[in-house]
């Protein structure tokens, strides 16, 4: 799904990143928002857990692993989701950029612009599908983060569990 960026409102506004964050998520899939739901339920499922874990059977501990394996697994499937958004605007801006150029090169005869006019004008759209980017790679790096910090609890909960049979 493509979010439009009017040409005039770049050249004559500053862009709110709040309010782009705002358009961006009024865009994402119902698929996505799903994805988000499921890994919410995981994560309030962990932490029903997790309040009494000084208590916690070792398979108490395989069910939290368990779980944030699954977490992992639907933050890997939204950090991909953003990376995909990410890219198709990166290269959508220089795309753009170039387009742009020659539509204002070859807009005819004496209403043609000047070189360095066009290039500027090319730069501003690039500039806005490019802020776009910005946003989508900032979640991308966050739920990959997201995903790294769930992989590392799985490992916890093996040592604890390990820790555990120790003990015993």
């Amino acid at each position: 799904m493509t979010l439009v960026i009017d040409i005039e409102q770049v050249e004559h506004e500053e862009i709110n990143i709040d309010e782009l964050k705002v358009k961006l998520k009024d865009h994402m899939p119902p698929t996505l928002i799903e994805t988000m739901g499921r890994h919410n339920k995981l994560i309030n499922q962990i932490n029903q857990y997790e309040e009494d874990l000084d208590s916690l059977t070792p398979f108490q501990l395989t069910k939290i692993k368990h779980f944030y394996g699954k977490a992992e697994y639907e933050a890997h499937k939204l950090a991909g989701y953003f990376k995909a958004q990410y890219q198709f605007y990166n290269g959508h801006a220089l795309t753009e950029r170039g387009r742009y150029y020659i539509k204002e090169r070859q807009n005819g005869g004496s209403r043609s612009v000047d070189v360095n006019d066009s290039n500027y004008k090319s730069r501003m759209r690039e500039g806005a599908f490019l802020e776009v980017a910005g946003v989508y790679e900032g979640y991308y790096v966050t739920w990959k983060g997201i995903a790294a910090a769930h992989q590392g609890m799985q490992t916890t909960c093996r040592d604890m569990v390990s820790a555990i049979q120790a003990e015993t």
